[in-house]
């Protein structure tokens, strides 16, 4: 009979919510205990290689959560082109994690099951400034993977992980109708003057709600990995993660509820919502992860580590609706709400104690991460200006098999002061007084998504991530 020794449960909240990036798992590879030379559970999606340098197998669990703490001061614009005002938002974003590793015998192989929900990305809600930007939502992926080590030599081991990606996306913002329409802000009437721009007579609320299919080849992904050691007690570690498919985009289907601008609803029989299919194409980033563990004098290990995401790939959701009746109700084709991000690189360093069987064990990180995006591009769907980052932990051995571990992480973004907002409605009108020549930059602006309200003002973000583990072993 085989009796539980080590299981570790894990309960993170990492402050992150309204308006941050995609970034990975704050609590995975930068955190405290983990990283791509560690056989942790959480190697099996950073480093499956490294899984081969534990010694036992081990039942693992964990739940995870991520909280953001935002501030946006938006600046009022001209003539309504931006409402301005101040917003804080605060938004829980629980996950979960189930995992096992095994090593097979002979000592060569070890193996990796794991089924997981990364805390989801949640976006400002029920913030009228905000809503011609964003009005709710999040995205959601939840994962099941099998992966494995090889040991190749002592010094060398080589590891891959299959996951198999179900992406939950929830889109929720405004469009303005009026500004839109072929005959533009001035040419449509709300009530008996003409809308302008930013009237909440024209109004019209979207609701996006797609996921990818339950079951398909396309929301297949692939970790590879490789661990060396480079010197005496100095490991190095590498991991690369490919987007689901393998390919350029990914694929989400569902449905778009709208509802009605005001100046559209022909009377009290015509209030219901429209529903109508919808397609969003997501272009998601590929990303790396690599760190150094050395021993130092005094039983402490010292660990530098880093990520890169080609974040570059994510500029936009790609929103389609649909149905026989879209064009009636002016309800356009295609619509992009852009992202506007660019790749972006974080490290860190520190130091933790070797676990030697001792009843407390402390550790400490500090590291940072450059900006996925310029400041002219941020906006309350986007925030993520260069931060610095802050890790601590500690472990509590409560018994021969039992250990409870604690870790806190501080992410603290500068605040980001926009002048120039990429974002403008005066695109639209331009363009549309072009005759759509899209060769002026008016048209290019509006063709990807800029031409709403700016969102020119201040953004203040702080991120707050709390670890708490139990973990048992099986012999």
């Amino acid at each position: 009979m085989i009796v539980p020794r080590v299981l570790t449960l894990v309960l993170s909240c990492a402050a992150a919510s309204a308006g941050a990036s995609p970034r990975s798992d704050p609590t995975a590879g930068r955190a405290v205990f983990t990283g791509a030379t560690m056989p942790h559970a959480t190697s099996i999606g950073l480093d499956p290689a490294a899984l081969g340098l534990g010694s036992v197998d081990q039942l693992y669990v964990a739940f995870t959560s991520v909280l953001d703490q935002l501030h946006v001061a938006l600046d009022h614009g001209p003539d309504g082109t931006s409402p301005g005002g101040r917003v804080k938002d605060v938004e829980p974003a629980p996950g979960a994690m189930l995992a096992f590793i095994y090593h097979l015998a002979g000592d060569s192989f070890t193996v990796g099951f794991e089924a997981h929900t990364t805390p989801p990305e949640t976006f400002p809600s029920g913030k009228t400034v905000l809503q011609y930007h964003v009005a709710g939502g999040g995205e959601r992926d939840w994962l099941a993977s099998v992966g494995g080590s090889y040991k190749v030599a002592d010094i060398l081991f080589v590891g891959a992980t299959l996951s198999h990606q179900n992406t939950f996306l929830r889109l929720q913002y405004t469009r303005d109708s009026a500004l839109e329409s072929p005959q533009g802000p001035g040419g449509v009437l709300c009530g008996s003057a003409p809308c302008g721009i930013g009237n909440p007579d024209a109004a019209q609320r979207w609701d996006v709600d797609v996921r990818s299919p339950g079951l398909s080849t396309s929301n297949l992904k692939v970790n590879v990995g490789v661990l060396v050691q480079i010197a005496h007690d100095v490991w190095l570690g590498i991991g690369y993660h490919t987007p689901p498919g393998l390919g350029v985009e990914t694929e989400l289907t569902g449905h778009v509820t709208i509802q009605k601008a005001p100046r559209d609803i022909a009377g009290p029989d015509d209030t219901a919502p429209l529903r109508e299919q919808s397609v969003v194409e997501i272009q998601f980033p590929a990303s790396a992860d690599a760190e150094l563990r050395a021993r130092l004098p005094a039983g402490l290990d010292l660990h530098v580590g880093g990520r890169w995401e080609d974040l570059s790939r994510l500029n936009a959701y790609d929103v389609r609706a649909y149905s026989s009746t879209s064009v009636a109700n002016g309800i356009p084709e295609w619509t992009e709400r852009p992202r506007g991000m660019h790749d972006a690189f974080a490290g860190w360093a520190g130091v933790e104690q070797v676990d030697r069987g001792q009843t407390y064990l402390f550790g400490a990180r500090a590291g940072f991460e450059t900006a996925a995006l310029s400041a002219g591009r941020t906006s309350p769907l986007t925030v993520s200006p260069a931060s610095i980052t802050l890790d601590v932990g500690a472990q509590l051995r409560v018994s021969r098999g039992l250990i409870a571990q604690l870790s806190y992480g501080l992410q603290y973004f500068p605040t980001v002061s926009v002048a120039n907002s990429a974002f403008d409605p005066g695109f639209q009108v331009a363009c549309m007084d072009s005759h759509y020549d899209y060769s002026t930059a008016a048209c290019a602006a509006t063709r990807n998504g800029y031409a709403i309200a700016s969102a020119a003002g201040s953004y203040d973000r702080i991120e707050h991530a709390l670890r708490l583990g139990l973990r048992y072993d099986l012999p």
